[in-house]
Parts: C-alpha cells; sequence; structure tokens
C-alpha cells in the first residue's frame, strides 16, 4: 500500500508538471502567433530607430509602429489561411482558433494608432497608414488577370520590396514627424537601415517556407535560388548595406546609431549564415529573427545611459 501510494503521488506530480508545462507552451504560442511578440519587437525597432535619427526616444512613436505591426501581420495572416496551412501548421491553429477576437483585435489596434498619431497632425497620420495601405495592396487580388498575377506578393521580389518600403517609410519619418523636426541625412540612414533589415527578415521564412509557397504558386526568392542561392544573395545585400550606412559616417549622427546598426548587420549575417542549416527554423525565423529589436533596443538603452562596459567605450 505504501509503495502504490508513493507510485500515485510521482504520477500526480509528473501531470501537473506536465499540465503547467503545456499552459506555458499554450500560452508562448498565443503570444507567439498573434503577433504581439512582433508588436514588442515593432516598439524595440522603434526606439532603435530614435537613437540611429538622434530625434530622442519617442514613446508615442513606439505605441503608434507597435499597434501598427500587431495590426498589419495579424489582418494579413487572415488573407494567408491557406498558405499558413501548408507553411506552418502551429500558427494557422492559434490563428485560426481565435480568428474572431485576434481580427477584432486588429481593427481595435489600428484605430487607437490612428487615435495616438491624429493630435500630431497630418503628416503623422498619413505616415501611420501607409503600414495599412501597403498590406492591403500586398495581401489583396486587385491587379487584372491579364497580368498573370492576382496580388503584389505573386511577383518574385515585390512582396519583400513592398513590406521592406512600408515598415522603412514608417519607422524614419514617424518619430521626426511626433518631434517635429525636418527629415536629413539621418532620416535617410534610418530608412535604408530598416528596409535593409526588412527585407532580409521577410526573406528567412520564405526559405523555411518554400516547399509551401511553391505549392501554391507563390514565387519566392528561395524558390527561384534555393536555399544555398538564397544565402549567397543576402550575405551580398547584408554587405552591401553595412558598406552604405557605416562607410558615410556623416549619415548617422551618433556613435551610438553606428554601434547599433553594425551589431544589427552582424546579427542578421547570422540568421543568414543559419537558415537552411538547422532543424529548428520556425524558432529562428519567428523568434530570433523577427524578434532582433528586443536585445538591440535593450543594447542601445544601456549604451544611452552610459552603462559600464556598454556606454562609456562609446560615448
Amino acid at each position: 500500500m505504501e509503495y502504490a501510494s508513493t507510485y500515485h503521488h510521482e504520477i500526480t506530480g509528473q501531470d501537473e508538471r506536465r499540465s503547467w508545462l503545456d499552459y506555458i507552451e499554450k500560452t508562448w504560442e498565443f503570444f507567439l502567433y498573434s503577433s504581439l511578440y512582433l508588436g514588442i519587437a515593432a516598439a524595440g525597432m522603434a526606439y532603435v530607430t530614435c537613437l540611429i535619427e538622434g530625434a530622442g526616444f519617442s514613446l508615442p512613436a513606439a505605441a503608434i509602429l507597435g499597434l501598427v505591426v500587431f495590426s498589419v501581420y495579424n489582418l494579413n495572416r487572415k488573407t494567408d489561411e491557406a498558405e499558413d496551412a501548408l507553411n506552418h501548421a502551429s500558427r494557422h491553429r492559434i490563428t485560426s482558433t481565435f480568428s474572431s477576437p485576434l481580427l477584432a483585435m486588429a481593427v481595435i489596434a489600428y484605430a487607437a494608432a490612428l487615435c495616438l498619431a491624429a493630435p500630431f497632425g497630418i503628416a503623422a497620420l498619413g505616415i501611420t497608414l501607409v503600414p495599412l495601405v501597403a498590406g492591403l495592396l500586398y495581401s489583396l487580388p486587385l491587379l487584372p488577370p491579364t497580368t498573370g498575377y492576382r496580388r503584389l506578393k505573386e511577383i518574385p521580389v515585390c512582396k519583400n520590396l513592398v513590406v521592406a518600403f512600408s515598415w522603412g517609410l514608417s519607422f524614419s519619418l514617424l518619430p521626426v514627424a511626433i518631434a517635429c523636426i525636418d527629415p536629413g541625412p539621418a532620416t535617410l540612414a534610418a530608412f535604408f537601415f530598416i528596409f535593409s533589415w526588412t527585407f532580409i527578415a521577410s526573406v528567412l521564412p520564405d526559405t523555411r517556407d518554400r516547399a509551401g509557397d511553391a505549392a501554391t504558386g507563390v514565387v519566392t526568392i528561395p524558390v527561384l535560388f534555393g536555399v544555398p542561392g538564397t544565402r549567397r544573395l543576402l550575405s551580398a545585400f547584408n554587405l552591401i548595406s553595412g558598406f552604405l550606412l557605416l562607410v558615410p559616417w556623416t549619415s548617422v549622427p551618433s556613435r551610438i546609431g553606428a554601434v547599433l546598426i553594425a551589431f544589427s548587420l552582424m546579427y542578421s549575417q547570422a540568421c543568414i549564415i543559419a537558415i537552411g542549416r538547422t532543424c529548428h527554423e520556425g524558432c529562428l525565423c519567428d523568434v530570433v529573427s523577427d524578434g532582433q529589436f528586443i536585445p538591440i533596443a535593450i543594447l542601445g538603452f544601456l549604451v544611452a545611459r552610459g552603462f559600464p562596459v556598454f556606454g562609456t567605450w562609446v560615448l
């Protein structure tokens, strides 16, 4: 009887631990695939952009851009359900299970972003609308059938350029619009920096999803060039971006901005090297790459505050 009681106690404890682990896993999956994680990363990107531009941290810009990214990605996934069902079963399970709540949250989030932007003037409001307009043009079947395509995302490379351009424009212009300062060389540097990162970050998941994209007729860079060719192409693009951003030091107003750009380029290169060479491509794309600006924002905060090791040698 004593042995049976001990055995029962051990089994009960194991079941409780497994239940807690399942709960934590499901909570993390919802946090990740609902785009809440992307929204936080976008707020970090806004902070890094402010440091690069020397505009001072803007909490409204970080909040607006975080809400916009959360909203646009949830709206976009409503139009990508067929591809997600093939490429990303875990994400499709979350987005289909919570379809109505996530759609409502996306609409409310964008409305909140527009309300936050409105007091800063028509320029801030227009910039806030850029990702929504780009997302609609990107996802909806608006092209005439005679072109051979129905959506911009079906045109090779076009989808990466549309996403990169809209992110680059929004993240570089919104902080200066809110701060009421004129765009300058640092704004251009911030635009190209965000454009370059977003282009790379949008191609990496295409490498993971190449089989499903090919099956649904979506021609992406990895479908065209294969994984090794994509790695070479992205590495060359990252190298050229680094040269253009860091050689003309006058385009970056502070050493903090240059340090953050250099760290981001190295971070992106590590992701490029790893893609296609790991069995954890989902984690690499959805957590490591997409969440890049969380650790970079923390680094920027430490550098800006002059923390020992991080700040004194930069400032």
